[in-house]
């Protein structure tokens, strides 16, 4: 067994990253980490971080980038039409695949806009006010790369930045090693789920992205499990 560092975040890329991956294990290696997702909490984490931004009386446009099938979308727009909330919903993902199958998901009913975009590509924002949402997406790009998406989008209209994803520890990972062995059939599933742990982030550092943004306004909280919900309120940006 070897034993990667937790010091600083790993760059190794992961396999599902790559657009070229044959669709059968694409599929295998997503129905195993939604086995895990769900097991773990499934979107209460970020549910958390958007119900403070819902309203019955003002409309709340949600972009929800690097939305994969848009799963996260369909369970949003379910809650807001069970509690009234009013909402507009919209999907980014670089992947025309998955969101033609998400597409296809939508009940009647569900009015939620799915977009082929490419984050690194700095599509142009929507017009008005929103929230973005970004669910265990982050953790895919270099310091860098974070650094330049967090500016651009600071730069327009959103109100606030709402970000889910992964606590760069040791216990998640050795734990997430031994599920993975017992209970998960795809090989790429495992590996990107350890790759991504080691990509994930520390309070510290997430806390120095916030400053260096001029972001005055930030909460970091951790969630079970082992996740960070960290909202950045650019409305009150220095």
């Amino acid at each position: 067994m070897s034993f990667p560092s937790f010091k600083k975040r790993s760059n190794t890329p992961e396999l599902m990253d790559d657009l070229e991956l044959p669709k059968n294990e694409l599929e295998a290696a997503l129905a195993d980490l939604k086995m895990v997702n769900t097991l773990l909490g499934g979107h209460a984490v970020g549910m958390a971080g958007l119900k403070p931004f819902l309203s019955r009386e003002i409309p709340c446009h949600i972009l929800d980038i690097g939305c994969g099938d848009g799963e996260f979308l369909r369970h949003l727009h379910k809650y807001c039409s069970k509690k009234g909330f009013k909402v507009r919903l919209t999907g980014w993902d670089r992947n025309s695949e998955s969101l033609e199958w998400g597409s296809s998901q939508n009940k009647d009913g569900m009015d939620i806009q799915y977009e082929v975009r490419d984050i690194m590509e700095f599509p142009q924002l929507p017009e008005g006010e929103f929230v973005i949402i970004c669910n265990l997406f982050m953790h895919h790009f270099t310091d860098e790369q974070i650094h330049r998406m967090l500016s651009y989008w600071s730069d327009s209209k959103c109100k606030a930045i709402v970000i889910n994803d992964l606590d760069r520890n040791p216990l998640a990972y050795y734990l997430f090693r031994l599920f993975g062995v017992i209970f998960m059939k795809s090989k790429i599933a495992i590996h990107d789920g350890l790759i991504s742990i080691l990509r994930g982030f520390r309070n510290s550092e997430l806390k120095q992205f916030s400053l260096s943004m001029g972001v005055t306004t930030h909460q970091i909280q951790w969630k079970w499990a082992f996740r960070y919900l960290w909202i950045l309120h650019l409305k009150e940006k220095e």
